[in-house]
């Protein structure tokens, strides 16, 4: 009897330790709930990109943008995100929510970030039609997973 409990407690020990919680892929609406509430709206262009870490899962960085046109109050004239990439075929990203961008100097975007430094809630690809648009109509400006349109 004393046996059997202790294989049963073993069995049940070692199906907890290996179930291991897996983040999820939060809603559309969380990530456009993060893009709005940003601090930093603008169109920018990214003057560099920095790899601060580089790990088994991805590369982490950091993005200098210049300003172009502010879309939220007092946006500086450079400003800084952070946000992660998959950059090399050994990286294997885990299962979850992280958004990957991947800027490259000379960039044109739309971008949103939670504040100066802090992560990189979207990023959109512009050219100067595009642009023009935006600012245009800033107040039709949607978001959705990490990126932003206009709803024209």
């Amino acid at each position: 009897m004393m046996r059997c409990r202790i294989i049963a407690w073993t069995l049940l020990l070692f199906f907890a330790a290996s179930c291991v919680p897996a983040e999820s892929v939060m809603p559309p609406e969380a990530y456009a709930n993060m893009a709005e509430k940003s601090r930093i709206k603008a169109t920018a262009v990214v003057e560099s990109v920095k790899a601060l870490e580089t790990g088994k899962q991805s590369t982490w960085k950091s993005v200098v943008f210049k300003l172009r046109f502010p879309f939220t109050e007092n946006v500086p004239e450079q400003f800084t995100g952070t946000c992660y990439s998959v950059d090399f075929p050994w990286q294997e990203p885990p299962v979850g929510g992280t958004l990957y961008y991947y800027p490259e100097a000379g960039d044109l975007v739309y971008v949103t970030v939670g504040s100066n430094g802090g992560p990189i809630t979207s990023y959109t690809y512009l050219n100067d039609v595009m642009e023009s648009l935006f600012i245009d109509n800033e107040e039709k400006i949607r978001y959705g997973m990490g990126n932003a349109w206009l709803d024209l």
